[in-house]
């Protein structure tokens, strides 16, 4: 059953409030950790989560979300593995703090408890395709945004690698790996009547060892026989194991490096092999990219950010994550309307030039948002065409040595066709993009994609000129999603856990940046405080029963620095 945690908000009589000295809980309301317990963790949208939960009655309470997410949002903000959690939980205060555990005997949550939840969002999301996290950031940050009075309006994207912790296989090594989980799966009595059949590759122990042990020029024929024994387990194994996951990915692993060709098996040349191929069993989501000549296995995460100066502070807005083998103009297609309905407002995007696409131009112009491009991607003209919508809807083309002309609508697309006497003795004729007719004169055909991307790639230069460079704030935002990355990969496996983090860690930026933006409002010099008289004393006797005790060691000590003389306990009730 599903019941939301309240208990924060009520102070303990015997809690860290009444423990710790003043000066001490004082440091601890102005630290990190409490302006997390204000800003994120009385935040978390609760509710979201109640779908996760039966709603008998009947049921155990849940353990508090707020305190799992909350946990979670910390891990992944400060890299802590899951002991370094549990540790911090346990013994540091400012951490139990950020949590709302304001009494020292008050356990947050055990370790499978925090497992369990995990496996109930993952569940949920497979059944649903509704993360539950992402909507948590997005309330969040919608939230933010509100309070702190942020435009929308220009914001700017860019893309990360983040890699899978998955050990990095040659083609060889991953085959035998899968040879010898589906040996372990078989069992006792599998074993024994398949032993003469993997005893080739049992007597290696490990995939490592069977590559060390193998010549070079024996490893094509290697590779044939592995095919050949593949194809025998798919057969062969299909009646008793075809229900387990081992299984499974032999089938995969069989089709993507194998072929049959006439009753043969066939190993696929390498270009023959595709991007999403798998790249470890311990990981069926992870694929494979080549980016500036470095490989990558794993992921691609997206984030978004606004970027207008006059912003006081700025926050990630949208974040994704997506197999790294999918483009970035895909990948910005897909996001595109659901960051403009989180962000109605946004009219203009800065992008690098890996975002530039004609779908991007049509749905960008449907959606009523400028894509700013810093870079052009692919070939550029040296005498480049322009062209202009006029006042009737219809297009004017100049071309690079000045002359305009009209276009005209053809079946498919449109046409610029310029004279024969504009054209002669043009020095520009050999890098013209228009084609060259035999009678004289040149035809430029274009179409609608055309003058969108065209449009593109003039509003960099258009835009006024602090407003040019925008977009490069965007990669030290990259650098905080990379930062907790060991050797660009991350500690957990899978996609689930990769948009686990992606979304988490955006949450952590977000407040990481209100905390630094609060913490320079209050250092702001301030205008010098109205002095006023000191308020009367006001005598022991004139306050309640209950505060009799505190409001005695205050009056002692005001009459005391006053000058007056001291007045005993003794004497005061005489």
């Amino acid at each position: 059953m599903f019941r939301p945690n309240e208990t924060h908000h009520q102070q303990d009589l015997f809690g860290l409030k009444a423990r710790l000295p003043q000066h001490t809980w004082q440091l601890l309301k102005e630290s990190l950790e409490y302006a997390f317990y204000e800003e994120v963790f009385c935040r978390i949208p609760e509710p979201v989560f109640a779908e996760l939960y039966d709603d008998s009655p009947a049921t155990r309470p849940n353990a508090p979300v707020n305190r799992l997410v909350g946990a979670l949002i910390l891990q992944h903000s400060r890299d802590w593995t899951f002991d370094e959690l549990m540790d911090r939980l346990t013994f540091d205060v400012k951490v139990r703090a950020a949590l709302g555990l304001f009494t020292l005997e008050e356990t947050a949550f055990c370790r499978a408890t925090l497992f369990n939840f995990q496996k109930r969002v993952r569940e949920h999301m497979g059944k649903t395709g509704r993360d539950v996290f992402a909507c948590v950031f997005d309330l969040l940050t919608g939230e933010q945004r509100e309070r702190f009075g942020l435009s929308g309006e220009i914001q700017r994207c860019d893309s990360t690698q983040i890699g899978s912790n998955i050990r990095v296989f040659t083609r060889i090594e991953l085959l035998v790996e899968v040879v010898l989980r589906m040996w372990r799966a078989l069992g006792e009595a599998g074993q024994a009547r398949h032993a003469e059949r993997f005893q080739l590759y049992v007597k290696a122990k490990t995939s490592g060892h069977f590559l060390y042990r193998l010549r070079r020029s024996e490893f094509d024929a290697t590779l044939q026989q592995l095919g050949e024994f593949y194809a025998w387990m798919v057969e062969a194994l299909k009646a008793e194991y075809g229900e387990t996951e081992i299984y499974r990915i032999v089938c995969r692993l069989f089709a993507e490096q194998f072929t049959r060709v006439e009753e043969k098996i066939a190993v696929r040349a390498k270009d023959e092999i595709r991007s999403d191929s798998l790249q470890s069993p311990d990981d069926l989501d992870a694929t494979h990219r080549k980016k500036d000549g470095e490989s990558f296995q794993g992921f691609v995460l997206h984030a978004t950010e606004t970027a207008d100066p006059e912003n006081p502070l700025q926050l990630v807005t949208d974040v994704a994550v997506a197999p790294n083998n999918r483009d970035d103009s895909r990948i910005l297609h897909d996001r595109l309307p659901a960051m403009k309905e989180k962000t109605p407002d946004l009219v203009e995007l800065h992008t690098d030039a890996t975002y530039g696409s004609e779908d991007n131009d049509e749905l960008e112009a449907e959606l009523g948002i400028a894509q700013v491009q810093t870079a052009i991607r692919g070939h550029v003209s040296p005498a480049p065409m322009r062209i202009d919508r006029d006042e009737n809807g219809g297009f004017q083309i100049r071309c690079f040595a000045g002359h305009t002309v009209q276009g005209q609508p053809t079946p498919t697309r449109f046409k610029a066709a310029f004279p024969a006497s504009a054209c002669a003795g043009c020095p520009f004729a050999e890098s013209c993009p228009a084609q060259a007719l035999t009678r004289g004169g040149r035809s430029y055909y274009f179409t609608e994609e055309t003058v969108l991307r065209q449009a593109r790639h003039r509003r960099l230069q258009e835009l006024p000129e602090e407003r040019r460079t925008l977009r490069a704030n965007v990669e030290a935002t990259m650098r905080q999603f990379n930062a907790p990355l060991r050797n660009g990969k991350l500690r957990t496996r899978g996609l689930h856990a990769a948009h686990r983090y992606g979304f988490l860690r955006a949450i952590g930026i977000n407040f990481g940046r209100i905390y630094r933006y609060q913490r320079r409002l209050a250092s702001a010099p301030r205008e010098p405080a109205v002095s006023r008289p000191n308020a009367p004393l006001i005598p022991p006797f004139a306050i309640p029963a209950a505060g009799l005790l505190l409001c005695l060691s205050s009056f002692f000590r005001r009459v005391s620095a006053s000058g007056a003389p001291l007045i005993t306990p003794a004497a005061a009730f005489a």
